[in-house]
């Protein structure tokens, strides 16, 4: 016979909203059996540093409320004992949850406890509720909630919730299945609906993370969507920029494409277009070297490896300085440019390649020589630009994707029906397809056309 499940109803006050870097102040426990209340627990906390003003005003425990009470080292063999071996539950789990094992593992205990939220909970059995918070949730439910702010009045408000989203699950069978669902899905922002998470595919494709607004946050890629969204909300991360980030996320959707590189390609696309605030790689994914022209002086045109401003814009890109640097001495010794008129650009620990500064007085014939050669070294750069198709797999087996890769830039990408002809490919491009090319999608599509050239339709 199955032992009896023991749940522990827990609500916490704070210096702060974060884990790290702030303390408890007061805990309540109340252990439930599923039928009753067997235990209850709770004592103010001495934080050990200060209680700021606005936390004050909230719950009313200032400094003089905790000098003499025990700090959280004295306690935590205790609640670590109360804790264990039961269900955590809270209202918003993750907040309190986190507090605790941060301290607990600060005195040396590891808490692993499953997680229920009554946020969640309560977003599954009372639906189209204006507000979810315990005090609005409290009001529409008709719980008595005394010392709002306070942890034990919380924890009892919370424990009165729990029980009645027990009895909302009659069958015993129906109730134990939802419950393990519950409990793999409390690791989720709780604002998020657990319809959005059951709807997420295992394939290929694109994901979004929106804000209460619908506002898109941040977009990420992935192989297998429903797992890389998972591993957001995996471990055990208490920085505060990672909470500030679970509990912006309200609604997650999604993007099927079919392939990773069409999953790439698209994450750039709507980060650059709606530039998420959780989104950091992308934003600074810019050439940092380029090969550009200008006019000196004497009229002569010069050729110089430069470290890019962002947006800068240049003859030819580059990612490392090598790059840049072989690519000049190739248009030197292809066109027999003078070194005078070029620049390398030198990296401090590279003293191998030099820049040539000096400028040795030359003819006015000489100098337009040199331009006619420069003009058609610029000339070729155009030259070099090449068009081509990538056609793979697409999101079912009657579609391929696409991308039009169309001097030297993406010009359009998406899903052409089985059917259609590579070499009219502009005529099947929708207007959707239509994309702003940027340096790290150029080199996403030419690593890829170098590694699969059976995939490449030259045109």
């Amino acid at each position: 016979m199955e032992t009896q499940k023991l749940y522990a109803v827990v609500d916490i006050e704070t210096t702060g909203a974060f884990a790290k870097g702030n303390r408890i102040t007061e805990i309540a426990i109340i252990v439930h059996n599923g039928d009753t209340v067997t235990q209850e627990y709770q004592t103010l906390i001495n934080p050990q540093q200060e209680i700021p003003y606005h936390i004050q005003a909230l719950t009313g425990i200032d400094e003089d409320m905790v000098k003499d009470a025990p700090i959280f080292e004295e306690v935590a063999a205790e609640v670590f004992n109360i804790l264990k071996d039961k269900t955590f539950v809270a209202h918003n789990v993750s907040f309190d949850y986190s507090f605790i094992c941060n301290q607990l593992k600060e005195c040396g205990y590891n808490l692993q406890t499953p997680r229920l939220c009554t946020v969640r909970l309560s977003r599954k059995y009372f639906k189209g509720l204006p507000s979810y918070s315990l005090g609005k949730l409290c009001q529409s439910l008709g719980i008595t909630l005394i010392d709002r702010h306070r942890a034990y009045g919380d924890a009892k408000a919370t424990t009165i919730l729990f029980e009645k989203i027990l009895r909302e699950d009659g069958e015993e069978e129906v109730y134990k299945g939802q419950l393990k669902r519950e409990i793999q899905q409390s690791r989720f922002p709780s604002h998020v609906s657990p319809a959005e998470l059951e709807k997420l595919p295992a394939s290929t494709g694109v994901y979004f993370f929106r804000d209460k607004k619908g506002k898109l946050i941040y977009v990420g890629k992935a192989v297998n969507i429903k797992k890389r969204v998972n591993s957001h909300f995996s471990g055990h991360n208490i920085s505060q920029r990672r909470q500030l980030f679970i509990n912006d996320i309200y609604h997650i959707d999604f993007e099927e494409t079919g392939t990773e590189l069409m999953a790439l390609l698209k994450e750039c696309i709507y980060i650059k277009q709606n530039w998420p605030l959780y989104n950091k790689v992308l934003k600074k994914y810019e050439p940092k070297f380029g090969l550009i022209d200008y006019t000196d002086g004497r009229n002569a045109i010069r050729l110089c490896i430069s470290k890019l401003p962002p947006k800068h814009g240049a003859l030819a890109y580059f990612s490392t300085i090598a790059e840049a640097n072989t690519s000049l001495l190739r248009l030197i010794e292809t066109f027999n440019l003078n070194h005078s008129f070029c620049v390398f650009y030198q990296d401090k620990k590279n003293d191998d390649i030099k820049k040539t500064l000096s400028f040795p007085v030359y003819s006015a014939e000489f100098i337009e020589e040199h331009n006619d050669k420069a003009e058609q070294a610029i000339g070729s750069l155009e030259e070099d630009k090449t068009s081509f198709v990538l056609l793979d797999k697409g999101r079912n087996t009657g579609e391929k994707s696409y991308v039009y890769f169309k001097q030297n830039k993406v010009y359009a990408l998406g899903f052409l029906d089985g059917e259609n002809a590579v070499i009219d490919i502009e005529d099947y491009i929708k207007q959707e397809d239509l994309c702003q090319s940027n340096f790290y999608m150029c080199q996403l599509i030419k690593r890829y056309a170098l590694q699969n050239p059976n995939r490449v339709y030259k045109l």
